[in-house]
């Protein structure tokens, strides 16, 4: 739960700031790639530094080797989110591209996993679940309005 309370808090900081310097359709969608990437980097920094506690919150075996790799992606792909304000659209798009793929592809690991072992953990079918499927969504709906149909 600790990580939909961050991306909560990420949301309202990086609006406040977009609110402050006035609203625009790229300045929302920025914002909001923004907090999706720190959600992102908390998650990495999470599977690295405490594999125990998330392994236990996903209902996984804990192997901290494996979370070291996840904890890695987690961190590359906000990076990514994070300095999309400061690069061009094509490195926004890449950044949207790269958690789509990696959200969407987790939300389909939970899902086979919830089919195997009828793992209901909050961190596999609950918050998780949904973070990993509609961030993404969310992202390319704001690109869409942002770029395409300007």
């Amino acid at each position: 739960m600790l990580p939909l309370v961050l991306l909560i808090i990420f949301l309202v900081i990086a609006f406040s700031i977009v609110a402050w310097m006035g609203f625009t359709k790229k300045r929302t969608l920025i914002a909001f790639l923004i907090a999706s990437g720190c959600s992102l980097l908390f998650a990495g920094i999470s599977h690295i530094f405490v594999p125990g506690i998330v392994a236990d919150n996903i209902g996984w075996n804990v192997c901290p080797e494996f979370q070291y790799e996840i904890g890695i992606a987690n961190i590359l792909i906000g990076i990514l989110l994070i300095f999309s304000f400061y690069f061009d659209n094509q490195w926004i798009l890449a950044g949207i591209v790269a958690s789509t793929i990696w959200g969407w592809g987790n939300a389909l690991g939970h899902i086979i996993s919830y089919k195997k072992t009828k793992n209901k953990k909050s961190g596999n079918v609950g918050w998780a679940l949904y973070l990993d499927i509609f961030l993404p969504l969310i992202s390319i709906i704001l690109y869409l309005i942002t770029y395409v149909y300007n």
